[in-house]
């Protein structure tokens, strides 16, 4: 299988710390960007190694999972979920929609 090696820029940093909500200073990107570009390398690395032939691995161990009964068992009161709720209507608990929680981030590109 071919593998394309990839890089990473400063312009893209931008675009990842704002999708996580990780807020980098100005001076500390570069070293940043550096660190990203070393561990992608070692990534690329992984994908030299021959694993033809080889099963898939699920468990560092051949164990048997251990499975447990579903037993239904005590739910939680509407009435004390809804008074832990910041905001809520009808039973139900009310967040903002994403857009209007952009709106109020601190991580805002423009």
């Amino acid at each position: 299988m071919e593998h394309n090696k990839k890089n990473t820029d400063r312009k893209e940093l931008e675009v990842l710390s704002y999708q996580t909500r990780i807020k980098i200073p100005n001076d500390e990107k570069d070293i940043v960007v550096d660190r990203l570009n070393k561990d992608i390398a070692f990534v690329e690395t992984l994908f030299e190694v021959n694993v033809e032939n080889i099963e898939p691995l699920f468990n560092a161990i051949e164990i048997e999972p251990t499975r447990r009964q579903d037993n239904v068992g005590e739910t939680l009161d509407v009435d004390i979920v809804m008074s832990l709720s910041r905001k809520g209507e009808y039973g139900y608990i009310v967040v903002p929609a994403v857009p209007a929680a952009l709106e109020s981030s601190e991580h805002k590109t423009s």
